[in-house]
């Protein structure tokens, strides 16, 4: 500026030993043309940082990966449905907790991410069970709001740590006849499927429905009456 253009002119007249310093310490913060080029990679940093950090995850990458795992175990663990993940709401919230995270389609979801994730768990309860000596489990046929009938099967032991725990292996599409003879069958097979012998089930609990009490005598297993039950047909 003309300031300082004046300043060192009154230096250069009136002051010249501090002049000489100034020049000497303006020269020395100056920087060459060699140095000019090379103080440039800094900033060259800074802009590729920039760009990094606006640029989405790679789906294979240990944070996408993370971040999908986390959004499949609250599909599974809170039974929200598949549409979720592409409702706007939901997208802006995952958007703003990390920008650079792109999510998925129901799609990606149904056919990969939930499917890995319930080989997985499968995996870890097939590898509890081998230790397990003996076990019991209760079995009910229900419908679903829509009609549907499922069948399902629950596993219920004590561990090493003798602590109760209960898990339920399966909830079965089964739009076969229910049959005594079928629902055997169906028993029979989703114990097998876990790789769990008859001879190690100590009892089955199931409701009172005729078809069901004659699967189990055809089976000779050990049943329960469900409490639960026979008290609601009492009240």
């Amino acid at each position: 500026t003309g300031n300082t253009t004046n300043l060192f002119h009154h230096l250069k007249k009136h002051h010249p030993n501090d002049h000489t310093e100034s020049m000497k310490m303006r020269a020395d913060a100056t920087p060459s043309t060699s140095r000019a080029s090379s103080g440039a990679v800094p900033k060259q940093k800074s802009i590729v940082s920039s760009f990094v950090a606006i640029t989405p995850y790679e789906r294979c990458s240990k944070r996408s990966k993370d971040i999908t795992r986390a959004v499949s175990n609250f599909l599974a663990k809170d039974m929200m449905p598949l549409s979720t993940v592409e409702q706007d709401g939901f997208r802006k919230l995952v958007k703003v907790l990390d920008s650079r995270y792109e999510l998925p389609g129901r799609k990606y979801f149904s056919k990969t991410a939930l499917p890995q994730l319930y080989e997985e768990c499968r995996g870890k309860l097939e590898n509890n069970l081998r230790n397990v000596r003996y076990f019991a489990t209760t079995t009910d046929l229900w419908s679903s709001r829509t009609s549907e009938p499922y069948l399902s099967l629950t596993i219920h032991y004590i561990d090493e740590d003798w602590g109760l725990q209960s898990r339920c292996l399966q909830t079965a599409y089964f739009p076969d006849d229910h049959t005594a003879e079928i629902l055997s069958a169906g028993l029979e097979d989703a114990l097998a499927s876990w790789g769990l012998s008859e001879d190690r089930q100590v009892c089955i609990t199931t409701d009172n429905g005729a078809n069901i009490v004659k699967a189990v005598s055809l089976k000779n297993w050990t049943r329960l009456q469900c409490f639960g039950h026979r008290l609601h047909l009492a009240i």
